[in-house]
């Protein structure tokens, strides 16, 4: 899981960084937020990975599980709330950078959404 995250969290800031330099104001207000994304993604990613293989040696496996399957339901909440913020930036803030930020913000609530959504449903039931 915090391999998929870490790739997608690379794809972002690589595309972010690229847009950052657009002539396009869309295009740049995208891109700050496919970079400031993928370097939070990133950090999750990793201090997730190194939480895991601490707890990996300490942690009951079924208490793990219901660990990873509460904080992905929280995180599938808190996405909902990020695509509003989103939305709202579109709605209340039509200058083209605000525009590509809210874009930015929608795409990556949303990949979001789904992520956590996947791997909160792939947590073995019978493991909780």
């Amino acid at each position: 899981m915090t391999n998929r995250l870490l790739a997608w969290s690379m794809l972002s800031l690589f595309a972010g960084l690229y847009f950052c330099f657009s002539a396009s104001d869309f295009f740049r207000g995208f891109g700050v937020q496919c970079a400031a994304w993928g370097l939070v993604d990133a950090g999750i990613a990793i201090f997730g990975a190194r939480s895991a293989a601490r707890r990996k040696s300490t942690a009951v496996p079924k208490d793990e599980a219901k660990h990873i399957r509460r904080l992905l339901w929280l995180n599938f909440g808190l996405d909902f709330l990020y695509i509003i913020g989103g939305f709202s930036i579109l709605f209340f803030l039509p200058a083209s950078f605000w525009q590509g930020t809210g874009w930015g913000i929608i795409i990556q609530g949303a990949f979001l959404l789904f992520f956590d959504l996947i791997h909160a449903l792939r947590v073995p039931i019978e493991a909780i």
